[in-house]
């Protein structure tokens, strides 16, 4: 039988999912999250564990006119897979509002990891940002928050810290999304105390793998990756394209793209968390997937990259 496309297979694996949590009453459901058959990853600053695929919001949570109980839904989905960390931001359009009406409705801010960014120039004016943040998700802490693309990043770790100081802040951290910026990120890991630094990391892309990851390593810092399917151009050339999933990889638990592309990031030891965006239920599931089984050796991952580039 032919692979099926992702969307295929996964609304398929989503109403039987669906099935089976009806037929238990929810409680097979609580035993998911509670599993412990999900890969986890370590936060090297306090040695808590997280598990190892969340969801990011950029560019789908972003519109509250929008279908509203599809992105409440993509939430539960990744509370009753067992996940727990969603990533927003101020500047994600009305995410931050969306996230929060969510986990308030859903009564599921306790089971969070909840990060988001303080994105803007100027102290005042992030912190003037970083109150709207609290108010719109709905908190009174942050799990995480990061100065967004090292934007005026001395001033605004200064306000971070401060707030962890308050006990409204558990980890500091700082992003970046362009090559160019590798460098700069690698010496702000070098120079600060910092606990997580959020990157671009894919199968098209392994910049970091020079620079920032070697520093990471070296202090003790978890790395959050964003855009792990290349803002979806990972997918033409193969579900898109109906390509079929290789042999090779099924022998890692590899039974969709998404997969295919989260257990090739999976497969770098020094990678914390992965957050693709999806407002979908469906591929919520299947990213949390990813996190069972075996993980692709390095011999493996250098075959999924060989395979990649030769399309």
């Amino acid at each position: 039988m032919s692979d099926l496309t992702r969307k295929e297979f996964l609304k398929l694996s989503s109403a039987a999912a669906a099935a089976g949590a009806m037929a238990s009453t929810g409680l097979g459901s609580v035993a998911r999250a509670k599993s412990s058959d999900l890969l986890h990853r370590k936060i090297h600053s306090t040695g808590e564990m997280i598990p190892a695929v969340g969801l990011g919001t950029a560019m789908t949570f972003g519109d509250l006119s929008e279908d509203f109980n599809q992105r409440k839904n993509a939430i539960a989905a990744l509370f009753r897979e067992g996940a727990t960390v969603i990533d927003t931001s101020p500047t994600y359009s009305d995410a931050e509002q969306v996230v929060g009406r969510a986990l308030d409705e859903l009564g599921m801010r306790d089971q969070c990891f909840l990060a988001t960014k303080i994105s803007i120039q100027g102290k005042q004016a992030g912190i003037d940002q970083n109150n709207k943040s609290f108010e719109d998700l709905r908190t009174n802490k942050m799990e995480l928050l990061q100065v967004h693309n090292l934007r005026d990043t001395e001033a605004h770790l200064d306000t971070i810290n401060g707030l962890r100081d308050e006990d409204k802040v558990k980890y500091v951290g700082i992003t970046h999304f362009r090559d160019s910026q590798n460098e700069e990120a690698a010496k702000v890991i070098e120079n600060n105390k910092i606990d997580f630094i959020q990157c671009h990391y894919n199968l098209l892309n392994q910049s970091i793998e020079n620079r920032v990851l070697p520093a990471a390593r070296e202090h003790g810092v978890a790395v959050m990756v964003n855009v792990p399917f290349a803002r979806g151009r990972l997918f033409g050339p193969t579900a898109g394209a109906g390509l079929d999933i290789p042999e090779w990889a099924k022998d890692f638990g590899v039974d969709s793209w998404g997969k295919f592309f989260l257990k090739y990031i999976l497969g770098h030891e020094d990678v914390t968390v992965i957050i693709p965006g999806t407002i979908n239920d469906y591929h919520v599931v299947d990213n949390v997937g990813a996190l069972r089984g075996r993980l692709p050796s390095q011999a493996e991952r250098k075959r999924m990259v060989d395979f990649i580039t030769n399309l």
